[in-house]
């Protein structure tokens, strides 16, 4: 299927594909809830789709509207054993002509690109199987919305009450909701409100990834933090 012909012109993709610990521990939070058929909404050039392959899922279907980053999603998904299919689509696009419903889906930093969260939300419900889970990345706390925010087009950043309102009316079941990256906080703060930045080269995705993370995830696997640079959520459909 193909969409749109939208075009990414971000550069931040280029320094996230370098967050490797990052990911890696997104991903082992989500991990139990994985498994059969998963859908990936804006997968982007593939930089979580190869964690995803990784876990006990056993076919993916990779949702991306962009299509200057087809090619890069197809590089990063050609050597897997699993079965792989990418569509150019947008989740709206999408939605109404998916046949089969899903075991679970992954939506990592996309919904706040989408102006009517709440129909995505419901669109996402509706392609789930009833039982199935949906693991949910979403950017935090508004009062940090910034130039970097505005720059990645988003359209906002959450608190917990609003994204667990946002599911349960649309009929999920909120089974894990924490924020994730208490650093984060200060480092999106310094970099979007202070020094007013668009972008970000790869160095400092490095060095926060390689210096900061692992620490990070041993000290918020000890408690849940209070506060976050993105809140973590996973639901379930109930019916």
């Amino acid at each position: 299927m193909k969409g749109t012909e939208d075009f990414y012109e971000g550069s931040e993709l280029e320094g996230l594909r370098l967050a490797t610990n990052y990911y890696r521990w997104l991903c082992e939070e989500f991990r139990p809830y994985l498994r059969g058929c998963c859908l990936e909404i804006g997968a982007g050039r593939g930089t979580f789709t190869k964690f995803l392959l990784e876990t006990d899922i056993t076919a993916l279907c990779c949702l991306e509207p962009a299509a200057n980053l087809i090619p890069l999603l197809q590089l990063e998904t050609q050597a897997s054993a699993k079965p792989v299919t990418i569509v150019q689509a947008t989740l709206a696009q999408f939605f109404e002509l998916a046949e089969a419903p899903f075991d679970c889906l992954v939506c990592v930093n996309v919904l706040e690109h989408i102006e009517d969260d709440r129909e995505a939300m419901r669109q996402m419900h509706d392609l789930l199987k009833v039982g199935g889970h949906l693991c949910l990345f979403v950017p935090a706390l508004p009062w940090l919305y910034g130039s970097l925010d505005a720059y990645f087009g988003h359209y906002r950043r959450y608190t917990k009450r609003r994204l667990e309102e946002l599911a349960r009316q649309e009929g999920f079941i909120v089974e894990k909701l924490r924020f994730f990256n208490l650093f984060g906080v200060f480092t999106w703060f310094l970099m979007g409100k202070v020094l007013r930045w668009r972008t970000w080269g790869t160095t400092p995705v490095v060095m926060y990834d390689r210096l900061i993370i692992p620490f990070l995830r041993r000290l918020e696997q000890c408690f849940s933090p209070p506060l976050g640079q993105s809140l973590l959520m996973v639901a379930c459909r109930e019916s």
